[in-house]
């Protein structure tokens, strides 16, 4: 991501020097948990910002062996204290545009583990249908709007 995108709530912005030291010291049980441990130099597609502040990140990826031409995954966190408030949804809506206008993929994907109720409802609020199953984890997809 090359540029800045906002709702006017959230802002995703391409990451900046000094972001991987918040974007790890972001990191608790519940990242671990769905997550694993993550890189020591975590380098995502964009930094989830809210008032200035770091919250967060987003990612997307095309190396899976699961996915089709055209298709993405996507990944994303938030730090303890800014979840609950919609700002994943909404960084992931603000990706889905960002990938319509500057990119030809053409399905967006998330791998969701059942038990991650947070993640599940994300999925539902941004229009994602389940199409799947892989290893115990629940696929999402939907269609990037043209």
């Amino acid at each position: 991501m090359d540029e800045s995108r906002s709702d006017g709530v959230v802002t995703l912005r391409p990451p900046q020097r000094g972001d991987s030291l918040v974007l790890v010291a972001g990191r608790d049980d519940e990242f671990r948990r769905w997550l694993g441990t993550g890189s020591p130099e975590p380098r995502p597609t964009a930094c989830i910002v809210v008032d200035d502040d770091v919250v967060g990140w987003i990612d997307y990826d095309t190396e899976q062996p699961w996915l089709d031409a055209g298709a993405v995954n996507i990944g994303y966190s938030l730090f303890a204290e800014s979840r609950g408030r919609g700002y994943a949804t909404r960084g992931l809506q603000l990706l889905l545009e960002h990938l319509r206008v500057r990119t030809a993929f053409t399905t967006a994907h998330l791998l969701i583990d059942p038990a991650n109720t947070r993640s599940l409802a994300v999925a539902s609020r941004a229009g994602f249908i389940r199409a799947g199953e892989i290893d115990g984890q629940l696929l999402f997809s939907r269609t990037i709007a043209r």
